[in-house]
């Protein structure tokens, strides 16, 4: 009995270490956001690799989740329901929930385990201990452009994720239940909020701060050797893919009520 409090304390006081060193990274992070113009080099090169780089992946996996929704959703349409209420059906489903969540979980994928393990590599290789000798500030140098460019990034993919998937979703719509352009359009009308885009937009920019602190602070934190880099990355996606779907909770419950 003795021996399970005390695994349950050292368990207990490492969790309380790492979120308080998480916290002080993030903290230091934004802190570092003011020196911003001296690395737009970085920045706009973080920006093309989290941006650009992901953006045909998401193009092809937002187009077969918007094709399924319109299948699943054409389905559900019986004699009794307008068919024209399926195009405002795929657009709040797409904006609110599938689209920034989808996107999310591929970025922790991509981008998450990226960062992780160049970090690590650097951690493990000492690049990081020759950044200080060097008076330079690794969160400054290395986690702030990154951090920035997912601010943009990150949104600016998620429009481009909803447009396509909401498209895939109307020739979905058509081919399942012959539902014309004009149809689908009267259903968006209908069905749009204002409300359900300033939704997607902030918890697509929430996504794209967690998706860069995650993999910042497993990488630098990783230990040494190959397997340390690789265990780094593992917890790195698996983490910012967590706290991705209990953000997505946590802001839809919010904004419901507001």
């Amino acid at each position: 009995m003795k021996d399970l409090f005390i695994k349950i304390g050292c368990s207990t006081e490492r969790m309380i270490s790492t979120f308080g060193s998480l916290t002080i990274m993030t903290f230091k992070s934004f802190i570092a956001i003011r020196k911003a113009p001296n690395y737009i080099n970085q920045i706009i090169e973080q920006f093309i690799y989290i941006g650009r780089e992901s953006l045909p992946i998401v193009l092809l996996t937002s187009t077969f989740i918007g094709l399924a929704m319109g299948v699943q959703i054409g389905i559900q349409m019986t004699g009794f329901t307008p068919h024209w209420m399926a195009g405002g059906l795929v657009l709040r489903t797409m904006l609110i929930d599938i689209g920034p969540v989808m996107l999310g979980l591929i970025l922790a994928g991509r981008v998450s385990a990226g960062i992780a393990a160049e970090l690590g590599t650097m951690k493990v290789t000492e690049q990081i201990d020759a950044l200080r000798s060097f008076a330079i500030d690794p969160i400054e140098y290395l986690i702030t452009p990154r951090l920035i460019a997912a601010m943009f990034a990150v949104p600016t993919l998620l429009v481009f994720a909803n447009l396509v998937g909401v498209l895939a979703g109307y020739f979905s719509t058509y081919l399942s239940i012959d539902l014309s352009w004009a149809a689908f359009v009267k259903g968006m009308r209908y069905f749009f909020y204002i409300k359900d885009v300033e939704t997607s937009i902030i918890k697509s920019f929430l996504f794209g701060i967690v998706i860069v602190i995650f993999g910042a602070f497993y990488g630098l934190n990783s230990l040494r050797g190959a397997k340390g880099v690789g265990k780094a990355t593992t917890l790195a996606v698996v983490w910012a893919s967590v706290v991705i779907l209990i953000l997505d909770y946590l802001v839809s419950a919010v904004l419901f009520f507001l």
